[in-house]
């Protein structure tokens, strides 16, 4: 169909088909596929994607309403990503409006800009002045003096010190371009780039398999499985320098915002002075931010994107590499419809591009070694490490026996006190994690076993301190006390909703005046590291200490000056970050996490103590020192060695047994409502549904488990039941799963919600 056609399909942000709307004769013409449009719905106005161009009115005839307007017209999907899209809504099992929505860059908004027309003086100005007066002259000075902005003729009169008329004759002399504001010129760079490393037989071995593929224009996946420390970003850099060269742009993805500051860094360092832009893109930017990246790349002007998981659908125009770092890592999962994986996204998108993928992960996922030892992976080794440095002893100390046989009821190990100590006396940064942040666990009364909980999730709510002095002579005590001087005031929050309530000060079940805070979070750690070391300058990183855009930036570079001798932090120190003067690691709880009740337990745990061991001694010999009262699980045993061949050989084929991913497939469908009933009865009636069609298709050998209570058995305020599909072929298992959502027995109450979780990375 032409773009002249008299009708559109236009998606909307909404789990419902595209609507049909006629094209007034005033946008004839100006409106195609991948086009934002304003539409109405009802009473209201909404922005939506066209999706199909058609002559037909699909039966509506005069109920068909006309598009109000084009919204946003310097915005438009390309048609790669509109398929894109499809296969998002067709996998993920969500409408393609919602589908769209994700991909898209602004999302769905009218972020039309109502600009003024701007200019800037043009670079070789000096070359076209002739007969200019002094002022003229004077002006042109002033302007090149800063930059070269661009601006409209009055603002840049006001900064050039002139007035607008003079301006205006620097235009009629040709002086002036039309510019835009959010494109500067590049600045001249007198500096040279930062020279490719060399490298070890392995990364070279690496690179070249890379390159290879490159230069051929083929799709390859490659998992490049190298340990902590092995220089797998010298190995993107390199490989994304030769894509440029080719003429083409590049995208790496990283599993943290957090990250973002080290890798852009290292990157405008080795990139930037050969001018090729790197634009940053992640969820938290605003839409203006997301606008002015994407004219950007319209423009030409970047040509590496560095993002984290929604930086997969970025609209760069000959794309010739993606690269995925830390593939294993949880966050690339979305926790949103559409839930879907950023990695495995972006293996789609390179094989359609025909270009190559790189997974890097010192702890691969199951899924992808998995894939490599399938060979629909190449696997690409890093065994040693870049520095030359030995990866870091790792020394366990058994936490129930310090207890039993010293005595000792301090979160710090006799051996770890020590350790700090010494890094103190050297002048060298220590490390300390604990994934669990706040006070303590939870609030308990040891008289009628009463737990502080969230009204609206069945969760236990964590103790938080605020204000206060750090020190506490009473730091290795139990007994809560609600308002103390020397720990500041306590609070319950709620980590899943983000409630918070004042601590009670006795007991509200039986009035029992003695509540206990019970386990340990990192502020619980920091106010011991205050009394055990009082001249230690102590740096907190979690969810608490970094709220807002700047704050893990201020943080990075308070770190990498040294004006830490402690960094203390959850996962978000635990991976990516090169920090070359920690040479001590210590790892205050291994077990945390062990146990949760999700089939990946352990292989996150293994995952991240294996990465958080690897932060020490990355230009220098390191220690790590890991804390735990299960010094002989295999799980601990195997990441104490740095073992991921092991760990892989022992977890597999349990696995296997399940039939878990790797070797299955698995869809998680959660219902819930505010009425405990209402949700009960809507799993129920899609079980019975899937139940009847697994033995009427050819779905036999798909596995049914559910209705049951969800682990997490209430959220939000709404009660949850979970059913779970699995089985060895994904099309059965997504088939099935089909058949029953188009079951004319399947209508859920106006109040009931399903969450379907296509390969999902946790089941609480």
């Amino acid at each position: 169909m032409t773009s002249a056609s008299r009708f559109a399909r236009v998606a909307l942000n909404r789990p419902m088909p595209p609507y049909t709307y006629a094209v007034p004769e005033f946008l004839a013409g100006k409106i195609a596929p991948g086009g934002l449009v304003k539409v109405p719905l009802g009473k209201k106005a909404e922005v939506g994607f066209v999706v199909e161009m058609t002559d037909h009115d699909e039966g509506l005839g005069k109920k068909v309403k006309a598009i109000a307007d084009v919204a946003s017209p310097e915005y438009a999907m390309t048609p790669e990503l509109m398929a894109l899209a499809q296969f998002v809504a067709s996998y993920y099992f969500c409408s393609i409006g919602e589908a769209l929505a994700t991909v898209s860059v602004v999302g769905f908004r009218d972020v039309q800009t109502q600009r003024a027309a701007t200019f800037r003086l043009r670079p070789d100005w000096e070359a076209l002045a002739r007969g200019l007066t002094m002022k003229q002259r004077a002006a042109c000075e002033a302007l090149a003096v800063m930059g070269f902005p661009a601006a409209t003729r009055p603002a840049l009169g006001e900064s050039a010190g002139v007035s607008t008329a003079i301006i205006g004759k620097l235009g009629e002399a040709g002086l002036l371009e039309a510019a835009d504001p959010d494109l500067p010129p590049p600045a001249p760079v007198e500096t040279a780039a930062d020279a490719d490393l060399a490298l070890l037989p392995d990364q070279r071995k690496a690179l070249d398999a890379i390159t290879g593929a490159i230069d051929a224009g083929e799709f390859a996946a490659f998992l490049l499985f190298g340990v902590t420390g092995s220089g797998k970003t010298e190995v993107y850099l390199q490989a994304m320098k030769r894509v440029l060269e080719r003429g083409g742009t590049a995208l790496c993805l990283v599993p943290e915002i957090s990250l973002t500051p080290q890798t852009l860094a290292r990157f405008e360092a080795r990139f930037g002075p050969l001018g090729a832009e790197i634009g940053v893109f992640h969820s938290q930017q605003t839409r203006r931010e997301k606008l002015v990246l994407y004219r950007r790349i319209q423009a030409g002007r970047v040509r590496i994107v560095i993002g984290a998981r929604s930086a997969v659908f970025s609209p760069l125009p000959r794309l010739g590499l993606i690269v995925v770092d830390e593939e294993h890592d949880g966050s690339y999962k979305q926790g949103e419809t559409p839930r879907y994986h950023a990695r495995d996204i972006a293996v789609l998108r390179a094989n359609r591009l025909k270009i190559p993928v790189v997974l890097g992960s010192a702890t691969p996922s199951l899924e992808s070694y998995h894939n490599a030892e399938m060979g629909k992976y190449r696997l690409l080794t890093l065994t040693e490490r870049a520095s030359g440095e030995a990866l870091p002893p790792v020394r366990v100390v058994d936490m129930a026996e310090q207890v039993v046989a010293q005595g000792n009821m301090s979160l710090f190990s006799v051996e770890l006190r020590a350790a700090i100590a010494e890094r103190l006396k050297r002048g060298e940064q220590t490390l300390l994690f604990l994934n669990r942040r706040g006070f303590s666990n939870f609030l308990f009364c040891p008289s009628c076993k009463w737990v502080a909980r969230c009204d609206d999730d069945d969760i236990a709510m964590t103790v938080h301190r605020h204000g206060g002095a750090r020190n506490d002579e009473n730091a290795e005590l139990d007994l809560f006390v609600p308002d103390a001087d020397v720990g500041g005031k306590a609070v319950l929050k709620c980590h899943f909703c983000g409630v918070k309530a004042d601590a009670p000060k006795v007991c509200p079940e039986c009035q029992y005046e003695e509540l206990m805070s019970v386990g340990s979070g990192t502020q619980r750690v920091e106010r011991e590291l205050a009394t055990l070391f009082p001249d230690a300058r102590v740096l907190r990183l979690d969810q608490d200490t970094t709220r807002g855009r700047q704050a893990f930036i201020d943080a990075w570079e308070q770190m990498t000056r040294g004006d830490a001798d402690i960094i203390l932090g959850t996962q978000m120190i635990a991976k990516g970050l090169h920090l070359e003067k920690v040479t001590l690691v210590g790892v205050m709880l291994a077990d945390v996490g062990l146990f949760q009740p999700d089939f990946r337990a352990e292989e996150r745990t293994f995952s991240v103590l294996t990465q958080v061991a690897g932060r020490a001694g990355r230009s220098s010999a390191g220690q790590v020192i890991l804390q735990t009262y299960l010094p002989r699980h295999h799980t601990i045993r195997f990441a104490c060695n740095h073992d991921y061949t092991g760990y892989y050989r022992a977890a597999a084929p349990k696995r296997r047994q399940i039939g878990f991913p790797p070797f299955g497939k698995l869809i998680a469908l959660t219902l819930s409502d505010p009425d405990r009933d209402k949700a009960w009865a809507a799993g129920k009636t899609l079980g019975n549904i899937l139940y009847r069609l697994k033995y009427h298709t050819n779905a036999r050998d798909v596995v049914i488990n559910g209705p049951l209570v969800a682990p997490i058995s209430r959220l939000a305020g709404r009660f949850r039941y979970r059913l779970m599909l699995r089985g060895e072929s994904p099309s059965r298992v997504a088939g099935l799963l089909r058949s029953a959502l188009a079951d004319r027995e399947y209508k859920l109450p106006a109040t009931t919600r399903v969450a379907i979780d296509v390969d999902p990375m946790d089941l609480l």
